[in-house]
């Protein structure tokens, strides 16, 4: 074959690669974006806004509507209009001119909002919708470049819609914008990589002969930018693009795309200083509203919203700035932070039962995976972005130790998808559709429940975890009070234990296999196995010149008291430092006492001390339902009761 016949037959297929791209766009367009638009997104979030979306919902609203980046009484009406139950937890400040603005970046409601215009609140998912479409069209013409077109289908659909990513993709937040926004601006980055011009004589269109040229590098430049304006921890990743051309030599490709990056995060930052007098979009005079919120220390509350009534005020409203101060060194830069939590972190990073990167997002666990085999087919490009992937993990766990996934109890890891879409470069030639296979099958028996009834998953984050493969991954006890179970209000910081001389410690029961607690008391269900976290609490000791001495509490035994009902049954009790086995008799009781481990260290806020927090497991091999043992009317299904003491010590 010659040369002209070469080039015809790569011209060729590579048009026959992009017909089969473009009709399976075209039809997961299609049917999302008809989802988007028909969808009773009210309906679906029937429970109301709460956490980051009643910020972005007013905000997108207000630019569709208003014209404008303000907090108005148009905008706070205009949510009870289609939600009867309001918002909780928004996020406002006050701007230079006394105005009152969002206190979140502006970028993703700016951009959804010609479609909110258009469609009401639908628009935000039909804007969704688009991205998740041309996040799919990249992820496939990447892989398409150098795999077989169906190969390249099957891993770029598992890539996209069998992770995390879908229960995302129904949310009013920036986390999917994120994540799409970073996909595609690698995808303009390494496209020319693994598809350079057959030659300078070949003929190409303009748009294929830009993509494979270094404009594309300033195109995926000014994304980056814009990505790290809507969440400034992914400023990292403008690092592969600015790395790889300086380790090629090439000084003023890396200079374009750095000043490209800064331009396009500048002007959004100057744009917040514009409309808000502010670099800062989360500084300043910042609180957060709710309709309903817990008593202050005077005794006072904060409910409402500002111009709910002529009495609602932004100062007589609201919670204010809670971090405190001394972060960095009360924190992070710490003893138990660097050489016990980041450690652990790493793990529950990983394969947490929560937050696991191997578990809600295995496609890109497996193109890590066929990236380190492929010994071969490793680029310096790639190795700069799997640099840049791990970095980021890293800066992640360091930063944000006690709240890495996002805080609010989120689905995953949402602070992590904006850089899940980087994996997807790492991904070798396939020349068989069985690595996107093996990705959807492993994947499907965790995110399953997840992607199938996202709205159902998002507003019920604890629910999918409490059941199948789930049990057998361990519990972030770092992420104690963000962990999902904390939408269950009757399931968290419970308090048990206390007597006249010990004080209680909390009781997060993490699945349905433990009832709630009665008095001191609770009940396992029967022939099932409830997971339990134990906070020990802080304990005042002294006050000196005002100021209140305080000590953190440790475990160092556990006394445990078991009653069984009308029949025999086998506990089982592990606490992490020791596991029993104790068979009971009907209607009987036994206590044992229990070695503790040392408790894994939590301190989220710095003005606060130390806590210690413990997992332990109790399960009954038996179980009876009181309504057809005594004639009570008690239909559930129980197994053994509880009572847990504890015996506070030194550290073990």
């Amino acid at each position: 074959m010659t040369i002209d016949q070469n080039v015809a037959a790569r011209l060729r297929g590579r048009s026959l690669t992009w017909r089969v791209g473009a009709a399976t766009t075209a039809a997961i367009g299609i049917v999302l974006t008809a989802w988007a638009i028909s969808v009773d997104v009210v309906k679906a979030n029937n429970n109301g806004f709460f956490g980051d979306a009643a910020t972005y919902y007013l905000l997108g609203h207000s630019l569709a509507d208003d014209r404008d980046f303000q907090f108005q009484r148009e905008d706070l009406v205009r949510v009870w209009a289609e939600y009867p139950g309001g918002p909780e937890g928004v996020f406002l400040k006050r701007g230079a001119d006394t105005h009152l603005y969002y206190a979140k970046s502006f970028i993703y409601p700016l951009c959804a909002s010609p479609f909110v215009w258009l469609f009401g609140t639908n628009g935000f998912l039909v804007f969704n919708a688009l991205l998740m479409t041309a996040s799919f069209a990249c992820a496939y013409a990447f892989l398409a470049a150098r795999s077989h077109p169906v190969a390249a289908q099957v891993f770029a659909f598992a890539f996209c819609f069998v992770s995390v990513a879908p229960a995302y993709l129904i949310q009013i937040a920036p986390d999917f914008f994120n994540f799409a926004i970073v996909l595609i601006a690698f995808f303009f980055w390494c496209y020319k990589e693994v598809n350079p011009p057959v030659d300078e004589t070949t003929p190409l269109s303009w748009r294929t002969r830009w993509m494979l040229g270094p404009r594309s590098d300033v195109v995926a430049a000014v994304l980056l930018g814009v990505a790290m304006f809507s969440k400034p921890t992914q400023i990292m990743l403008i690092a592969p693009l600015a790395a790889s051309a300086l380790l090629r030599g090439q000084w003023a490709r890396a200079g374009k795309i750095v000043v490209a990056f800064v331009l396009a995060a500048g002007l959004l930052f100057g744009l917040n200083v514009a409309v808000t007098g502010e670099w800062n979009y989360q500084s300043g005079d910042r609180k957060t509203f709710y309709s309903v919120v817990p008593r202050t220390a005077t005794g006072e509350t904060r409910d409402g919203f500002p111009f709910q009534d002529p009495q609602h005020t932004f100062d007589s409203t609201g919670l204010g700035d809670r971090s405190g101060g001394g972060l960095l060194t009360d924190v992070l830069l710490t003893r138990d932070a660097l050489l016990r939590v980041f450690p652990r972190n790493l793990w529950y990073f990983t394969f947490g039962r929560h937050t696991g990167f191997a578990i809600y997002f295995f496609p890109g666990a497996l193109a890590v995976l066929l990236f380190l085999w492929a010994t071969r087919d490793r680029a310096i490009w790639q190795w700069m972005t799997f640099l840049a992937g791990v970095g980021s993990a890293v800066a992640l766990l360091l930063y944000m130790p006690y709240t890495y996934s996002g805080g609010g109890g989120p689905v995953g890891n949402r602070y992590f998808l904006g850089s899940y879409g980087i994996f997807l470069f790492l991904v070798p030639p396939l020349q068989t559709a069985i690595a996107g296979l093996f990705a959807t099958a492993i994947s499907a028996l965790f995110v399953a429940p997840i992607i199938v009834n996202p709205f159902y998953a998002v507003t019920h984050p604890q629910d999918h975890s409490k059941s199948g493969l789930f049990r057998w991954l361990p519990i972030e006890l770092t992420m104690v009070n963000d962990l999902p179970i904390n939408v269950a209000p009757t399931r968290i910081r419970q308090p048990l234990g206390q007597t006249d001389f010990t004080p209680a410690m909390l009781a997060y029961f993490i699945d349905d296999n433990a009832y709630n607690r009665e008095g001191n008391s609770f009940w396992i269900r029967g022939e099932s196995s409830a997971d339990i976290l134990l906070r020990a609490p802080i304990q005042q000791e002294s006050e000196l010149l005002g100021i209140a001495q305080t000590r953190s509490l440790h475990i160092a035994t556990l006394t445990a008291t078991f009653e069984t009902g009308p029949k025999a049954s086998r506990v089982a009790v592990s606490t992490g430092a020791e596991r029993r086995i104790i068979d009971m008799a009907p209607s009987s009781k036994q206590t044992v006492e229990l070695a503790m481990p040392r408790g894994m260290p939590y301190k989220y806020d710095p003005r606060f001390p130390t806590n210690y927090v413990y997992a332990i497991s109790i399960g009954s091999s038996t179980g009876f339902v009181p309504m057809f043992e005594s004639g009570v009317a008690d239909n559930r299904y129980l197994g053994v009761m509880v009572t847990l003491v504890p015996t506070y010590g030194d550290l073990p």
